[in-house]
């Protein structure tokens, strides 16, 4: 866990640091994680904040949902439901895929349908890490940048996924 929160800490730091925040389709390719993916398998229920920043200031976003995950690697179905400028925002999951790495970090994209993500892209990729070997619980963030990939969210944001 501290191992994770390092990486979040400096990584966001290097967000701000970078000063741009862009907006992409997600396209994360996820055949290569060497871990079970069968850690990460079920419906998950989601919850992330973040904040975009543009020149009129600064704007908090709040977001919760569902994802399913099938134990191969997919993202199968779930929805984000999202609240910035004082508008909601939904989007139902219609695909995606995720990888994990040896040490329980990894990366998913998870793509959608209807409104985009919290106002952008029709996707968004994710940077995790498995808060215990069991997959009940795991956290996640997305840099808002090209960073790690394309990004469909076009700002920083963090969250926690458990299982149902």
């Amino acid at each position: 866990m501290f191992k994770f929160k390092a990486m979040l800490v400096a990584f966001v730091a290097g967000v701000f640091a970078a000063g741009q925040i862009g907006v992409a389709r997600a396209t994360l390719n996820c055949g290569s994680g060497t871990a079970s993916k069968k850690n990460l398998k079920g419906n998950y229920t989601l919850n992330f904040s973040g904040t975009e920043y543009d020149e009129d200031g600064d704007y908090p976003f709040a977001a919760s949902g569902s994802v399913t995950l099938d134990g191969k690697g997919n993202v199968t179905g779930g929805v984000i439901n999202c609240n910035i400028y004082e508008e909601e925002y939904t989007s139902t999951i219609n695909g995606g895929c995720y990888t994990i790495n040896s040490d329980d970090t990894g990366f998913m994209t998870i793509t959608t349908t209807g409104d985009d993500v919290c106002d952008y892209d029709t996707g968004v990729d994710l940077q995790l890490a498995i808060s215990n070997g069991s997959g009940s619980q795991f956290q996640f963030s997305s840099d808002g940048s090209d960073t790690n990939f394309d990004t469909g969210a076009g700002d920083p944001f963090t969250g926690t996924a458990n299982k149902k």
